[in-house]
């Protein structure tokens, strides 16, 4: 029976996934695929939620450019809700840097751009190639372990460089969290742990899947450097 199921996959993506009925594209999926597929997708919406709340908490990089709407930046980056397939971040407004190259842009005082577009571009294209650029799983995806495991890691150094890059002025590059002696705002916090623990369960998945082991890495504040995710 799995047999079976396998060449009707082989025969039908042929045809290409995106085209297939959801009910038939499904037949090429194991239980594993369908739990990627929802991961990734919790993936996206916090994302997508963190963008809108970086630009509603620096309003000021989204006036850098006239007329650009933080609806605009979120079609820029996350596409149409129905597109399958995420596309490889590269825009010339950010000289072409994008994943970790991009996320340093961001944090660079020198840069004069808008800042959150940098560094979600970055943060959301490193993700995406722990993905293989995928938003669907089937039968004979594969994705590597080691690389979802260091964009976890990723994300923690992303958080650190937020909350502790600074202009010469000694104020944040990029605002997040809130603190006032009337208001407290530590959403940027739960909102990461969020993504952390995704990109952390997404390894053990695909290590469990594949039967590979992860290598681990031990991080200190001074040694908070991004890790490669090919």
């Amino acid at each position: 029976m799995t047999k079976f199921l396998l060449l009707i996959f082989l025969g039908l993506s042929l045809i290409g996934c995106g085209s297939m009925p959801k009910p038939v594209r499904n037949l090429g999926k194991t239980d594993v695929d369908f739990v990627m597929d929802v991961h990734v997708k919790q993936q996206k919406e916090l994302l997508m939620e963190l963008t809108r709340k970086l630009y509603v908490r620096n309003p000021n990089q989204l006036n850098k450019l006239n007329g650009i709407t933080i609806e605009d930046r979120m079609l820029q980056i996350f596409g149409r809700p129905d597109e399958l397939e995420a596309k490889p971040l590269v825009f010339e407004e950010l000289g072409n840097k994008t994943s970790i190259d991009a996320i340093l842009l961001a944090f660079d005082e020198n840069y004069q751009g808008d800042r959150v577009f940098a560094a979600i571009v970055g943060l959301t294209e490193m993700l995406r190639r722990s993905y293989n650029h995928q938003q669907e799983f089937f039968i004979l995806d594969s994705l590597d372990e080691q690389s979802l495991y260091n964009s976890a890691r990723n994300i923690e150094v992303f958080v650190w460089r937020l909350y502790h890059r600074k202009d010469s002025q000694g104020e944040p590059l990029i605002l997040s969290n809130h603190f006032t002696e009337e208001n407290i705002d530590i959403s940027f916090d739960r909102l990461f742990a969020k993504m952390v623990m995704v990109q952390d369960m997404m390894a053990l998945i695909v290590a469990d899947k594949t039967d590979r082991s992860i290598t681990k890495v031990a991080h200190g504040v001074a040694q908070f450097v991004f890790l490669p995710v090919p």
